[in-house]
């Protein structure tokens, strides 16, 4: 299940550490893989750029955990998280269970007591062990996912139009009509913990002379999003909360939302022409943020 995840996360760990100097890190999960064009940021601001997102399913510990493989001193460090990241329960799933246990056992140290509990309480002991030994398995080289479609920035590449099979596309003309919309207004919660993991990333940072930026996540565009008073709360509100802990989120997400035909087989995914929309958008509001 982790393993091209991992083989993604080496290839962009390669890729930074071929890079001398300050840089962009972009760290968040498929949302930014698929929904960046590193190079447009790169000729925007004149610096290298790593997109270090993969997928949000190894949630955030995990996410911010690889992000400090690659952030070097002054970095300027970009988390367009996806909007479920905000109210991280401290209850992992098993994506981020599989992967930190079958590749990436230092994740597990990072976490709270009450997760490492409940980690070990939902996992056999025969697993851990073959967890903690593996050496890694054989590197994915066919299919969507996995470091063959990375490439020299980091980014997921094969995204055009032309690579969107009917099949994907089916996926995200269904996705509102066969499920149900995301509640992230309803599970919001100030007291989430994923809230201490990114106090302690940003203090990392600091230490380091990296500044840290939220940007919106990018999502397809849903009624509910506007009409359902907790929906329209979290969209209008969520860049408040971020910075009452005294950091600098950048971007109105409603601006980040667009019609299914720019997405390519989920409703986060973008296609080639949307990725350059939304960096666009990313490289306006940075601008804008630099001139206040």
């Amino acid at each position: 299940m982790s393993q091209w995840i991992t083989d993604a996360y080496a290839k962009k760990e390669h890729i930074a550490g071929e890079i001398r100097g300050e840089k962009i890190v972009i760290a968040a999960g498929s949302n930014a893989l698929f929904g960046v064009d590193s190079k447009m940021l790169s000729d925007a601001f004149g610096l290298p750029v790593i997109n270090d997102s993969v997928n949000a399913g190894i949630e955030l510990p995990c996410i911010l955990h690889m992000a400090k493989h690659v952030i070097g001193e002054g970095d300027i460090v970009i988390l367009p998280l996806e909007h479920s990241m905000y109210a991280y329960s401290g209850k992992p799933g098993i994506q981020m269970i599989d992967f930190l246990l079958s590749k990436e056992p230092g994740c597990f140290w990072t976490l709270l007591p009450s997760e490492q509990f409940y980690i070990i309480w939902h996992t056999t002991m025969d697993r851990i062990i073959k967890g903690y030994r593996a050496e890694g398995g054989e590197p994915i080289t066919e299919g969507l996912y996995g470091a063959h479609h990375i490439d020299d920035l980091g980014d997921q590449n094969e995204t055009e139009i032309e690579y969107r099979t009917e099949a994907m596309y089916r996926e995200v003309r269904q996705r509102y009509k066969t499920s149900p919309p995301y509640t992230y207004g309803e599970d919001f919660s100030r007291d989430a913990p994923g809230w201490s993991y990114l106090g302690e990333f940003i203090e990392w940072c600091d230490e380091r002379g990296a500044r840290v930026i939220f940007m919106p996540a990018t999502l397809m565009r849903d009624e509910s999003y506007y009409s359902e008073p907790k929906e329209r709360w979290f969209f209008t509100h969520i860049a408040e909360e971020v910075e009452r802990h005294g950091w600098n989120y950048i971007g109105d997400p409603y601006d980040y939302m667009y019609d299914q035909e720019l997405y390519f087989n989920s409703d986060s995914h973008l296609i080639d022409r949307g990725r350059a929309i939304r960096t666009e958008q990313m490289i306006r509001d940075i601008q804008k943020a630099l001139s206040l």
